[in-house]
């Protein structure tokens, strides 16, 4: 185990979550020496600002294998393995792995860095990030229907600038 590794104890087949600004999270998939595989925009490998940010909700997106310390940058991150319902550890290396270099349609709603790292682990195609934001706008349409269309408007206007990061 390297010192990165034992740094944070994470094990092959771990979830990190890598805190991203406004409130958004990376998803990626820990494969082990230090290594993780995500889901990512096609930019340049390690270049956090052009890798994992989308200027739009919907375009392609790569599956690449990079060392952590360049996919989380500056940013903090800790393992999060939400949920008890995990594939064996062999079958997630093995379809991760087989998954490296391909490209895949990506979607903020239904296909994000989420999504994907939930079935590799899980077998399940989920993003609680997408869960808890239509979770915060059906609240807050039902408190002030006025201030979520305003929320509403902004996140969108937002993210058709590239200012949101777009997967989660």
């Amino acid at each position: 185990m390297s010192h990165r590794e034992s740094a944070f104890k994470a094990k092959r087949g771990d979830l990190i979550e890598i805190r991203r600004t406004l409130g958004y999270k990376h998803w990626v998939l820990y494969i082990g020496h230090g290594d993780v595989i995500h889901l990512t925009s096609d930019g340049a490998s390690g270049d956090m600002k052009s890798s994992t940010r989308f200027s739009r909700s919907e375009e392609i997106a790569v599956i690449k294998r990079e060392p952590l310390i360049e996919v989380a940058g500056s940013d903090s991150w800790q393992v999060n393995n939400r949920s008890d319902i995990t594939l064996p550890v062999d079958k997630i290396m093995k379809k991760a792995k087989e998954k490296i270099g391909c490209k895949v349609n990506y979607s903020v709603l239904n296909a994000n860095c989420e999504h994907f790292v939930n079935i590799l682990r899980c077998g399940i195609q989920i993003s609680f990030q997408v869960i808890k934001t239509y979770c915060i706008f059906g609240a807050m349409a039902i408190i002030n229907p006025v201030a979520a269309v305003a929320s509403a408007a902004f996140a969108a206007a937002a993210t058709l600038k590239g200012l949101l990061c777009a997967s989660t």
